[in-house]
């Protein structure tokens, strides 16, 4: 008998700029639609439990037809120091690219944290093979997250250590455990992707609340599929000020009219990673509804 825990997947080998790439498939066997999942900082496939709960709800959804992809970009694990955005969708459109030529006919993007600013950057990108909907979980700042965790003043130091290293030809230099926070201490990362991170104008500053909307209004007006807006309701990585709710009505402002899904919403109850058992059920639902959406 395998131990509790156990689970099965079907791995695709794939074409893509990171080598030796293969995705992992869940769900309903033959299926003809497909969910692809990118994780966050520090992920990679299988790091995040719910999308398993997401396959196994799909297998009772016959009709939608449609399984859970999770694969390894050059950014997985501890990869995400010394890479970035651009590098993301790019795997992210060579596994669109493959999911096609294997028959797939709808795809949808489902980003957690980080993930979702690689959804953002996918829907903002010229030349990647398009998918038909987004689905941004906990869509956090990484800026305010980190504020959280080292402190304003000493992260506004680190950036100022990282844009000297940037403006001398040295982005590509790694940042010293001394300057980074706890969680961050273990991970090789580079005065570049440092900044990107946590500087108010940096590349990965998406859904930093503090920017104004003659700043992110483009962000959101380049998203021109169905997307779904799901912020977790206690987030640890959101600082107790910002107004989860206010967010996603004012992100939902920005786009185009209908673009932003009706059952965008806080999940009641749940962390960053949506590990409690009820907000887990209350996701699963949600997607589910969304995906049945997609034409």
């Amino acid at each position: 008998m395998l131990p509790s825990g156990t689970f099965t997947v079907t791995v695709h080998p794939f074409q893509s700029p990171t080598a030796h790439a293969c995705a992992y498939e869940v769900g309903p066997a033959n299926a003809k639609n497909a969910l692809v999942f990118i994780g966050g900082l520090g992920d990679g496939p299988h790091t995040v439990p719910y999308p398993r709960a997401i396959a196994k709800q799909l297998e009772t959804e016959p009709e939608l037809s449609c399984s859970v992809f999770e694969f390894r970009l050059r950014s997985s694990f501890a990869g995400f120091g010394f890479t970035c955005l651009d590098d993301d969708v790019a795997d992210i459109s060579a596994l669109v690219r493959y999911l096609r030529s294997i028959g797939k006919e709808h795809v949808v993007l489902m980003g957690h944290s980080t993930g979702s600013q690689d959804c953002m950057h996918y829907a903002r990108s010229s030349g990647l093979a398009p998918v038909e909907g987004y689905i941004l979980q906990a869509p956090v700042c990484d800026r305010g997250a980190l504020s959280i965790e080292m402190g304003a003043e000493s992260l506004d130091k680190s950036l100022a250590l990282a844009k000297t290293l940037i403006m001398s030809g040295e982005g590509e230099k790694r940042i010293s455990a001394e300057s980074l926070p706890d969680s961050f201490k273990t991970t090789p990362i580079s005065a570049r992707r440092w900044y990107s991170l946590g500087a108010i104008d940096g590349e990965d500053n998406y859904f930093d609340p503090d920017r104004p909307d003659d700043v992110v209004a483009p962000f959101w007006q380049r998203v021109d599929k169905p997307i779904l807006i799901l912020h977790s309701g206690n987030d640890e990585y959101i600082p107790p000020h910002v107004d989860k709710a206010a967010l996603i009505q004012r992100w939902k402002n920005l786009c185009r009219p209908g673009i932003v899904s009706k059952l965008s919403d806080l999940i009641p109850g749940a962390g960053h990673r949506v590990e409690e058992k009820e907000a887990e059920v209350w996701l699963v639902n949600t997607v589910v509804k969304f995906l049945q959406t997609i034409k």
